[in-house]
This record gives C-alpha cells, sequence and structure tokens, in this order.
C-alpha cells in the first residue's frame, strides 16, 4: 500500500525598496570687502652743506692784495715809519741838547748812522701755515613720518543652503504563499 506524502511548497515574501537620494545644494557667496588705503606721508627738510673758503690772508702775504688792502697796508706802513723817524729825531736832538755830559754826540750819531746793525732774517713760507681759513657747516636733515592706514569694512554673507530630503518607499515585490498537497493514496481518516 501506498504510504500517502505530505508536499508542502513555500514561496517567501520580498520586499522591494524604492530609494530617492538626498540632494544638497550649498553655495557660499564671497565676502564683500571694502578697503580704504590711506597713504603715508614723509616730509624731508634738508639744509645743505656749506663750506667757506677764505684766502684773502694768504693772497695779501703773496703780495696779490686788493687795492684797498694795500692802500690801508702802506698808509699803516708810512705811519709807523714816520713815528719812527720823529722818535729817532728827537731822540738825536736830546743827544745834540745834552752838551753838559761833554761827549761827542755827533761821532756817536754818525757811528750809529755808518754801522747799522745787521738785518734780521728768518726763513718764513709764504704763505704761511693757517693763511687759509677754512669753515665748514654739515647739512642738516630732519625727516618727518605720517603714518597711514587701511580701514577695512567686511560685510560676511551667509552660505546658501537648499537641501531636499530622500525618500525610501517599501512595497512589496512578491507576497508569500503556502501550498499543502497531499502526495499518494487516499488517507482514511477513520479508524
Amino acid at each position: 500500500m501506498p504510504i500517502p506524502q505530505i508536499s508542502i511548497t513555500q514561496t517567501n515574501a520580498l520586499i522591494g525598496l524604492r530609494t530617492t537620494q538626498p540632494v544638497q545644494e550649498i553655495e557660499q557667496p564671497a565676502a564683500e570687502l571694502s578697503i580704504k588705503q590711506t597713504p603715508a606721508a614723509m616730509t624731508i627738510d634738508r639744509k645743505p652743506s656749506e663750506m667757506i673758503i677764505d684766502q684773502e690772508e694768504a693772497w695779501n702775504q703773496l703780495g696779490f692784495k686788493p687795492i684797498s688792502v694795500l692802500t690801508r697796508d702802506i698808509a699803516e706802513f708810512s705811519q709807523q715809519e714816520a713815528l719812527e723817524a720823529i722818535a729817532e729825531t728827537a731822540q738825536e736832538g736830546d743827544q745834540l741838547a745834552s752838551i753838559e755830559h761833554k761827549g761827542d754826540a755827533i761821532v756817536s750819531i754818525a757811528e750809529e748812522k755808518g754801522n747799522p746793525p745787521p738785518a734780521d732774517f728768518t726763513i718764513a713760507f709764504i704763505p704761511s701755515y693757517g693763511s687759509v681759513h677754512i669753515q665748514y657747516n654739515p647739512a642738516e636733515i630732519q625727516i618727518d613720518w605720517k603714518l597711514g592706514g587701511a580701514e577695512v569694512e567686511a560685510k560676511v554673507n551667509k552660505p546658501v543652503h537648499h537641501y531636499t530630503p530622500g525618500k525610501t518607499e517599501v512595497y512589496m515585490r512578491q507576497m508569500q504563499s503556502l501550498k499543502i498537497d497531499f502526495v499518494g493514496g487516499n488517507v482514511n481518516r477513520e479508524s
């Protein structure tokens, strides 16, 4: 006698997912800058250097005198010579007038005039050292600074953000099922 068998066929349920990806858009507008620059200022006050060279004394010693100096020197020399001549004449007059000393004043005066003392001479450098006068005033520089600066104004712009959320839909792709069949002979339920 054939043994009855039970045949079970099962189909699993399957779900499906339908997904829409999220979209995110971020835009960053640049900041707005306003810059105002004040330049630095520099002023320079300069007094130039100065050199003064006075060669008048050297030229005078070399004999190249201007007419005003030459005339003055000759006048001074002549006055000095005249005063010395007057003094000498007065001295000789005093010698001749003093007869009480019992000396021969005329012989003495003649000897002095006939035998003058030797001339004084020295070695001199013409023009002499220091006859050229030099005066130097250095330059003067004064520098003034006025610092500038910069003023910066910044306007920050917020980012622009757009977001579209994604979504997922769940659906039944396949329904579950269970099928039971009896294969083989008849089953008597009565016993």
